[in-house]
C-alpha cells in the first residue's frame, strides 16, 4: 500500500466531526420522520440480502427488541475459491465472515425524532486463493478475505445518523467508510470478486477512500431536491491502511495524513410507472494528503535508477460514475427483474495503482417461475494500472532487480470475468456455484490465466 506524509492540517477534522454530531443531535426534535435505514445497517457486505430469515422471530425475542427501537442482525457468509487452471499453482482456500449489526431508533427507545445509531461487528478467518495460488495482488476471487482477520470481534462502524423535514435531508458522522454511502449499491456483492464488491476496486485501492470492514473518522449530508435525485458530501481523515487498525478499535488521529472530500450526484428514477427503478451516480474524491509518484524522483529522474525517494504529489483525485437500470419486471419484489450495471472509475494516474476501471453486469432475479427466488449473474472487468507502475517495473526487470511483495511481472492491464447462480435454498439459505476467469492476474502477462471454481454460502439469521 502506498504510504503518504503527514499533512500539518490533519487533527482538524476531529473538532469538524464533534461538531457534525452535535449539531446532529441537537437538530432532532425538530425531525418529522425517521427515513430509511443507512445502507450499511444490515450486515449485507459478503452476502446478497436473503429473502427472508432463518430464525425471523427466535421466541419473539426480534419483537421484544423491535418495541424498544432495538434492531439486530446476524449473518454467516462462506467463500471457497479453487484454482484449477492456470495462475501460479493449482489449489483451494475457505473463507468466511460472521456479522453482528445493531441499529438504535432514539425515537422509540428515547423519544429523540430522526435519530439512530449504528455498530456493527464482523469475525473474519481462512485464506486468500489469489495469493495463494493465483498470484493476483490486485483483485481477490473471496472479497471477504482480509482487513482484520484472525481477530476475534472487529469493529466495523459505529455512527450516529439523522433524518430531517421528511428525509430531505440525512446526516452521519463517527466512524464510518466513505464507501457506506459514495459509489454505493445494494446490488454490488451479489458478484463474489473485489472487483465490485462492495465498491470499484479502483476506489477502494486508494487511502481515504474506506470500505467495509474499514471506518474512519467522518461525516456526510444528503440532500433531496427532488424525490428522484440527491446531492450528497462528507469530510473524512485519510490514513494510511488500515485505518482503525486491525481491530477497528484504534480510534486516535495521530497517523492522519489528511482529509478525503468526496461529493456526489444522483438520478434514481422508476420508469414505466413505477416497475423499473434505476440508479445513476457521478461522483468525484479528492484527498489533500501526499502520495509518492511511482515512476520519478524530485529531479525527475526514475526512482529505480536514481535510487533516490519518488517525488511527492499534494493531493489526489478519483472519479466515478455508477449505473443501473431494471429493464424487464419478473415479480413484485424491489429486484425481481432483469438488471443491467455500469461502473467507471478513474484515478490521478502518476500516484495511484489503476489508472482506468470499467465494469459491466447483469443480474437477472426471477426468471424461472418456478423458482422467484433464484438469481443468475454475469460480470466483465477491465482495469489498467498506473503507467507510472508499469514503467517502473520494466525498468526494474530490466536491471534485474526483485518486484515488489506478491508481484511476479510487469503489471499492465487484466480482464475478470465472472458468473454465478444464486440458490434460494430456504428462508434466508442461499448458496452460490461460481465460475470465475482471470485473464492476466494481477494485469501479469508473466502468470497464466486462471479459470476459478467457487462457492458462496449465506445465512441470514
Amino acid at each position: 500500500m502506498i504510504q503518504s506524509r503527514q499533512h500539518p492540517r490533519a487533527r482538524s477534522i476531529a473538532a469538524a466531526l464533534a461538531g457534525l454530531i452535535l449539531s446532529s443531535a441537537a437538530a432532532s426534535a425538530s425531525a418529522q420522520e425517521t427515513g430509511k435505514a443507512h445502507p450499511d445497517t444490515h450486515v449485507q457486505r459478503g452476502g446478497a440480502i436473503s429473502e427472508g430469515q432463518l430464525l425471523p422471530n427466535w421466541r419473539r425475542l426480534r419483537t421484544s427488541l423491535d418495541d424498544w427501537g432495538i434492531d439486530l442482525q446476524l449473518d454467516y457468509t462462506t467463500e471457497t475459491a479453487w484454482n484449477v487452471s492456470g495462475g501460479r499453482r493449482q489449489g483451494a482456500d475457505y473463507a468466511h465472515q460472521i456479522g453482528l449489526a445493531a441499529t438504535i431508533d432514539w425515537d422509540k427507545l428515547a423519544g429523540v425524532p430522526g435519530l439512530q445509531t449504528h455498530t456493527i461487528f464482523v469475525n473474519r478467518a481462512g485464506r486468500n486463493t489469489s495469493a495463494d495460488y493465483i498470484g493476483d495482488p490486485v483483485i481477490q476471487a473471496q472479497e471477504i478475505y482480509g482487513a482484520g482477520f484472525n481477530m476475534g470481534l472487529k469493529l466495523v462502524s459505529f455512527f450516529a445518523e439523522e433524518t430531517l423535514w421528511d428525509g430531505r435531508v440525512d446526516l452521519a458522522a463517527g466512524r464510518l467508510a466513505v464507501g457506506s454511502d459514495f459509489a454505493a449499491s445494494s446490488h454490488y456483492c451479489n458478484f463474489m470478486t473485489l472487483t465490485i464488491c462492495g465498491h470499484p476496486r479502483a476506489l477502494t485501492s486508494n487511502q481515504g477512500f474506506t470500505d467495509w470492514p474499514t471506518a474512519s473518522w467522518g461525516g456526510r449530508i444528503r440532500a433531496r431536491p427532488t424525490a428522484d435525485t440527491y446531492v450528497m458530501a462528507g469530510i473524512y481523515e485519510s490514513k494510511p491502511f488500515p485505518p482503525g487498525g486491525r481491530t477497528g478499535w484504534d480510534w486516535s488521529t495521530d497517523d492522519q495524513t489528511g482529509q478525503t472530500f468526496p461529493v456526489e450526484f444522483a438520478w434514481e428514477p422508476v420508469l414505466r410507472a413505477g416497475r423499473l427503478p434505476g440508479h445513476y451516480k457521478l461522483g468525484l474524491a479528492y484527498d489533500n494528503s501526499e502520495f509518492p509518484d511511482n515512476y520519478v524522483d524530485e529531479a525527475g529522474v526514475p526512482f529505480v535508477i536514481s535510487r533516490s525517494a519518488p517525488r511527492l504529489h499534494n493531493g489526489r483525485t478519483s472519479l466515478w460514475a455508477t449505473a443501473d437500470q431494471m429493464l424487464v419486471r419478473n415479480g413484485p419484489g424491489d429486484n425481481d427483474g432483469l438488471i443491467a450495471l455500469a461502473a467507471y472509475a478513474h484515478n490521478t494516474p502518476d500516484i495511484s495503482l489503476f489508472k482506468h476501471f470499467v465494469w459491466v453486469g447483469v443480474l437477472n432475479r426471477g426468471f424461472w417461475s418456478a423458482r422467484p427466488n433464484d438469481q443468475f449473474g454475469l460480470a466483465v472487468t477491465y482495469y489498467k494500472v498506473s503507467g507510472g507502475i508499469t514503467d517502473s517495473q520494466r525498468l526494474q526487470q530490466s536491471l534485474g532487480l526483485p518486484f515488489g511483495a506478491g508481484i511476479y511481472g510487469v503489471q499492465s492491464d487484466a480482464f475478470v470475468l465472472e458468473a454465478n447462480y444464486n440458490i434460494a435454498i430456504y428462508r434466508g439459505v442461499e448458496i452460490q456455484p461460481e465460475i470465475e476467469y482471470f485473464i492476466r492476474p494481477g494485469g501479469q502477462s508473466s502468470i497464466d490465466d486462471s479459470l476459478v471454481l467457487g462457492l458462496k454460502t449465506h445465512v441470514q439469521f
